[in-house]
């Protein structure tokens, strides 16, 4: 090659390469970005699918079909009370089973009632079908801010109560915590159902939360949160 023909040769690709490289790139991502999309919204409706699974189960073993409530949520009531008996509320990757105030426990006792039990059986059964599907089940206690006249303290009752819901599930239903995750949290009169994540919630915002007895009987209750696996 002679001296001038080394001068005019381009190393560089032309502009018109460029320009088709960096297409190529953009349609590669926007491939990729779609095909993550489309793997969310399958898992998505997966769980979606998974939840209201959930739902239909329980209120179809009690011949009830499942009230939709706002901010998707679902009531099934079976024992002729206003509020419902069982109350879900779905979520993006969670499900909380909300159970009433007067279907598991006498007030201010931690010891199982036999329709409770019953309950458990129900809800403990649809729960055991679908371990596979469920990455964690965690138990929360709750009450209102009326103390208790039997423990030390509302958290005290909250956490014997939440116990009592995990030794049944573990030794009536069979859901081994060493093979299937199974926790017990208590909130006492400290977490109210109108409790958000605010940073500013305080001792007046929670006598608020308590200040009539609808309001009351819907803060004592026992919470099954599930997890989903995604």
């Amino acid at each position: 090659m002679e001296d001038g023909d080394l001068l005019s040769f381009n190393f560089w690709p032309s502009f018109a390469d460029m320009m088709l490289g960096l297409v190529l790139v953009l349609c590669l991502a926007l491939f990729l970005v779609a095909a993550v999309m489309a793997v969310g919204t399958v898992n998505l409706k997966e769980v979606e699918g998974r939840q209201m699974k959930m739902v239909e189960s329980i209120a179809s073993d009690y011949g009830v079909k499942p009230k939709l409530l706002p901010e998707n949520r679902f009531g099934i009531y079976f024992t002729g009370a206003n509020d419902p008996d069982i109350e879900i509320d779905n979520d993006l990757s969670s499900q909380r089973i909300t159970f009433s105030d007067k279907i598991l426990f006498e007030p201010d006792h931690t010891e199982l009632k036999p329709e409770g039990q019953q309950v458990l059986n129900v809800v403990g059964g649809k729960l055991r079908a679908q371990l596979g599907l469920i990455r964690e089940i965690q138990i929360q206690g709750h009450a209102d801010t009326k103390p208790s006249q039997r423990y030390r303290s509302n958290v005290e009752l909250t956490a014997n109560r939440a116990i009592a819901v995990f030794d049944f599930l573990k030794d009536k239903v069979g859901i081994i915590p060493a093979e299937h995750l199974m926790s017990v949290t208590s909130f006492g009169e400290y977490k109210s159902v109108q409790r958000k994540a605010d940073a500013d919630y305080d001792l007046n915002k929670l006598e608020v939360d308590n200040g009539s007895d609808e309001l009351r009987r819907r803060n004592r209750r026992i919470e099954l949160v599930l997890i989903y696996r995604r």
